[in-house]
């Protein structure tokens, strides 16, 4: 459903660590430099996140690859943006969006009961952010071998935690809004939790649904029968700790068996949404 391993140009996962080149603040930047060593490997789901019921990583097994201990040098990556604490009136102000940047509606990500936006700027140094209804911007930038333009969209889940998901058509990358920190969300091996979007075989979509416990994140699969006229839809919900900071899978269940190319729920499958989530804003392009 999801995966550690980074998506290069030709759509293939690589298996890395990420370090993050910069860090934009809402007042103070920063930045940070490492090697990224790379080899190409095939992943399974239990690498992006561990089963329901324990806090480790899954054992190999026939159909699932044994993870890895690091995260992706080719998804969406970011560091994170520190800023006060927030409280019930919001994170304090501070901080501006660049010009230029493409901004939307969202929901409340601070916890002040008010909506929120997001914003996209483009360019070399592409940043993914949110201004909050008291003035406080938070970013974090990120890159992608995608050629697609980013988008994004947030919401707040029933458990209390804030998300934001970052779509560069290949994979979504996960953030949560934290002591008014936009920080990427962890897997259990350390690296972003990433969904996939079709191109490593683990995923084709993200959503929402109530599972049990009301408004939860999922990661959702189309996965195509032998014949490849009819298609298995299943739904893996994510558990998230520490409001969103750390991530993984729970247990997967089956929504459809042998359904045609045109089920709502194949459709459904490959989608990113988030319950009733505003439209996602688009990233701005020269």
């Amino acid at each position: 459903m999801c995966y550690t391993g980074g998506v290069d140009d030709g759509g293939s996962p690589r298996l890395g660590e990420v370090v993050p080149v910069a860090g934009l603040a809402v007042r103070v930047s920063r930045g940070l430099s490492g090697l990224v060593t790379a080899a190409l490997v095939t992943l399974a789901v239990a690498a992006c996140a561990a089963p329901a019921g324990g806090g480790g990583t899954a054992p190999p097994t026939a159909s699932t690859a044994a993870p890895s201990s690091t995260a992706a040098s080719g998804v969406p990556s970011g560091t994170a943006t520190p800023s006060p604490t927030a409280s019930s009136a919001g994170c304090p102000a501070g901080g501006t969006v660049p010009d230029g940047a493409a901004t939307a509606p969202t929901a409340d990500l601070d916890g002040d009961r008010r909506a929120d936006t997001l914003w996209l700027s483009g360019g070399p140094t592409r940043t993914l952010g949110v201004r909050t209804a008291s003035g406080a911007v938070l970013s974090t930038r990120f890159s992608s071998g995608s050629p697609i333009a980013a988008k994004a969209l947030g919401q707040r889940l029933a458990d209390g935690s804030a998300v934001v998901l970052l779509d560069t058509g290949r994979s979504v990358a996960l953030y949560a809004v934290v002591d008014c920190e936009l920080v990427p969300t962890r897997n259990v091996q350390g690296g972003q939790y990433t969904f996939d979007l079709g191109f490593t075989g683990y995923g084709t979509g993200v959503g929402c649904a109530d599972v049990g416990n009301g408004l939860q994140l999922v990661g959702l699969n189309a996965a195509p029968s032998a014949s490849g006229t009819t298609f298995e839809v299943t739904r893996t919900p994510i558990e998230l700790q520490d409001r969103g900071a750390s991530a993984r899978n729970g247990r997967t269940e089956v929504l459809a068996k042998d359904v045609p190319d045109d089920d709502p729920a194949v459709t459904q499958a490959r989608t990113v949404t988030c319950g009733d989530a505003p439209p996602p804003v688009a990233e701005p392009q020269s």
